[in-house]
């Protein structure tokens, strides 16, 4: 074959592949579904189409591999600065920000690929640390704040269904964006009011 080597990356070869044994026949179970797997819950996903993420969607070990300048996930760091207007003051900073940012990259590649009932994405922050996205959502001690535990025992022997979207009912309304803004607790607040109000004039 002519082509490149899509896991360790290579230049435009041919390669040839010699098979040891060759058979037209196979076990039809190799098409059942794993033990124990429901097929409902099971969802399939295209091949990684056009876009900056779709090499590394289709490839994650290429990026581990290919890291100069270059490279996929730099490229997906120059479209984020080009999204979301970044402008930084030296080549210090810009440095810290593209480890950020391809630390978080991963992070989110890995966690997309586990399989989960949720999936991660790309936003505004994605060039933050740790450290920096914690001071932005007021956690500034780990020490206990004197909360009461969640009365389990009241609801023991409740059906609630696995998930439920109360966006699709009105009951919340969008995410809101606080940016640098340590307000979290009056976003938490009005969040829990309209809910509320939501189902107490819902219900009547």
């Amino acid at each position: 074959m002519m082509g490149y080597n899509t896991l360790l990356g290579s230049h435009y070869d041919k390669y040839l592949v010699d098979y040891k044994e060759f058979s037209t026949r196979f076990d039809p179970k190799v098409f059942f579904l794993p033990e124990g797997l429901i097929a409902t819950r099971m969802s399939c996903g295209g091949f990684p189409g056009p876009g900056v993420e779709h090499h590394l969607l289709a490839n994650p070990m290429k990026d581990l591999i290919h890291t100069s300048a270059s490279g996929h996930s730099q490229k997906m760091f120059s479209h984020f600065k080009e999204k979301f207007q970044r402008q930084y003051s030296d080549d210090m900073e810009h440095e810290k920000r593209e480890h950020a940012f391809l630390h978080n990259l991963r992070y989110v590649h890995s966690k997309n690929r586990a399989g989960l009932s949720f999936s991660l994405a790309l936003n505004s922050l994605s060039d933050r640390t740790i450290s920096e996205l914690a001071t932005m959502r007021g956690r500034r001690s780990k020490t206990l704040n004197n909360g009461l535990p969640f009365p389990s025992k009241l609801y023991e022997g409740v059906k609630v269904p696995e998930s439920l979207d109360w966006r699709l009912y009105g009951a919340v309304t969008p995410v809101k964006d606080q940016a640098i803004c340590g307000s979290c607790w009056s976003f938490a607040t009005t969040g829990a009011v309209e809910g509320a109000l939501f189902l107490k004039v819902k219900q009547n």
